[in-house]
């Protein structure tokens, strides 16, 4: 059955095709004329000083589409373009590497070129120059670092600075403001230089004012620390290597002080570090977490980024301020990690008004932290706690146990001195106080003054201010108030701080034979470890 109808689709097919073999028909009609083409133009033309890509002027040939059919390519029909002589614009970059000093603003030839740039913080490249100030070579730019600071900015760099055509050039603001060694590390490399194919290239500065002369290894994880990158003589303060190549792989990068035995004063465990990649790596003093001495900054071109060393841990500061008829502490960890549950002792018998900085903490890790009463188990509040590399958090136990409104305040902490001023935060941790007024005022002034208002207002319990920088040697007064009264409830007066200085305000329920809320200062340079019986 299957065969016949095989062959009866097969006649089938065979008949169609016979009866499509017939005369050929009569011939259409022809189809329209198409638009014809445009024309493909090209230009060459002088560039003029001043330009965008060649500062210096210089020679281009332009390529394109003659879509308006002028026979002229206009400049909205160049689509490629080809230099043939350009005085290349040199290019800038800026990193703020000096540990005491204030964020600065970055103004290049009287423009803006970076605003509120903190320590760490850098640039990618930028181009630079005006026509009027080319000269033969290059360009002379006027670099201008303007330091922020309370009672009205100021200039900390102001300098007219050559740059050659072609150059890519790197200012990195470092020394001390408090030793008065700030000063700028310039470092001038050609642009435009080809990397050769599957290594990266990198160059190594010291800008640590507090590091004494080093060795740099890049090697292999744990490769011997042998035939350092800096050479025979150690790497001092403001001195920089030349710009080396590498095959791309993982590294270790470690900084050493020399001696018999080199003393790592740094290391990076292994890292990636790719094919095509130009870096620049910036050993700036390390402010704030871990044993290293330095932190690395590395510049690609586009941003700056930090690379920790491999045990840089996070911290906490414990404040006990749930009132007085809460007893005395243990904060015990959870880590998330794990399947376990550990309960590791962190602080031991803190009492009310006490504080202490858990340092240092794994990260980065999520923990459980569990408030108990000195000597028990039992969990009176959970605090859920994400450690990050190089972050401090404060963390204020307050609240009430009796009404179940014990919690948690926490406070992320910027620890970084800075010498022209001081870093104050102000926070309403009494759980007994309504929502609060804060004036923060000239010595001798009064909130009941006429015309005076408060600094912050209708602040609830757990609000804070914010860090507030504020001029140091200057005497303040400072005033909390119920919302829309002038009466204080807490008086801090003759005021005085110090250069430098980080501080923690915290407003706390009286305790004894107090009969108002009080002020709790905290004073970061003063704080001490947390303390755990073996």
């Amino acid at each position: 059955m299957k065969k016949q109808i095989y062959i009866s689709g097969a006649l089938s097919a065979a008949l169609f095709l016979a009866a499509c073999d017939g005369k050929d028909g009569a011939p259409g009609i022809a189809g329209l004329n198409g638009t014809d083409g445009f024309n493909s133009l090209i230009a060459v033309r002088d560039l003029p000083i001043g330009d965008a890509v060649c500062l210096g002027g210089g020679r281009a040939a332009f390529s394109g589409l003659d879509t308006n059919r002028n026979d002229i390519l206009d400049d909205n029909e160049i689509q490629a373009t080809e230099y043939l002589e350009c005085a290349v614009t040199p290019t800038l970059r800026a990193l703020h590497a000096s540990p005491d000093a204030p964020l600065v603003n970055i103004w290049i030839d009287e423009a803006p070129a970076l605003t509120d740039v903190d320590f760490n913080q850098g640039s990618g490249f930028v181009g630079v120059g005006l026509a009027e100030n080319v000269t033969e070579d290059g360009a002379d730019v006027r670099v201008r670092v303007e330091g922020i600071i309370p009672g009205g900015n100021a200039d900390v760099l102001d300098a007219t600075l050559p740059f050659d055509f072609g150059t890519e050039t790197t200012v990195i603001a470092s020394g001390s403001i408090e030793e008065q060694s700030f000063a700028p590390i310039i470092i001038t490399n050609e642009a435009g230089v080809e990397i050769a194919d599957g290594s990266f290239r990198a160059q190594v500065v010291h800008a640590s004012p507090s590091a004494p002369p080093v060795d740099v290894y890049v090697t292999t994880l744990d490769g011997d620390l042998v035939n350092p990158v800096n050479g025979d003589e150690p790497l001092a303060f403001g001195e920089f290597t030349g710009r080396l190549e590498v095959p791309a792989g993982p590294y270790q990068i470690r900084i050493a002080v020399p001696g018999d035995g080199p003393t790592v004063v740094y290391d990076s465990g292994e890292i990636p570090l790719p094919a095509g990649a130009d870096l620049m790596i910036v050993a700036t003093q390390n402010v704030f977490l871990g044993e290293s001495a330095v932190q690395l900054m590395v510049l690609d071109g586009t941003a700056a980024a930090p690379l920790y060393d491999k045990d840089t841990p996070a911290a906490a500061l414990a404040v006990h301020l749930s009132p007085p008829n809460t007893p005395a502490v243990d904060i015990l960890a959870d880590v998330g990690s794990t399947a376990e549950i550990e309960m590791i002792k962190l602080v031991e018998n803190l009492a009310y008004t006490e504080s202490c900085v858990i340092n240092p903490v794994g990260a980065p890790e999520d923990y459980t932290l569990s408030v108990v009463a000195t000597g028990d188990m039992n969990s009176v509040l959970d605090i859920p706690y994400a450690a990050a590399v190089n972050e401090g958090t404060a963390v204020i136990v307050s609240g009430k146990l009796d009404d179940a409104s014990l919690t948690a305040i926490p406070l992320a902490v910027d620890g970084r001195s800075v010498w022209t001023e001081t870093k104050l935060r102000i926070t309403h941790g009494s759980p007994s106080t309504p929502n609060v007024d804060i004036y923060l005022l000239a010595d001798g002034q009064l909130p009941s003054d006429p015309d005076t208002a408060p600094a912050f207002s209708n602040v609830p319990f757990g609000a804070d201010t914010g860090v507030l920088k504020i001029e140091p040697g200057v005497t303040y007064d400072a005033f909390v108030t119920a919302t829309g009264s002038t009466d204080a409830a807490i008086t801090i007066a003759d005021f005085t701080p110090a250069n430098g200085q980080v501080l923690e305000v915290i407003a706390r329920d009286a305790f004894g034979e107090e009969t108002l809320p009080q002020a709790l200062i905290i004073d970061y340079d003063g704080v001490e470890d947390c303390v755990v019986a073996d």
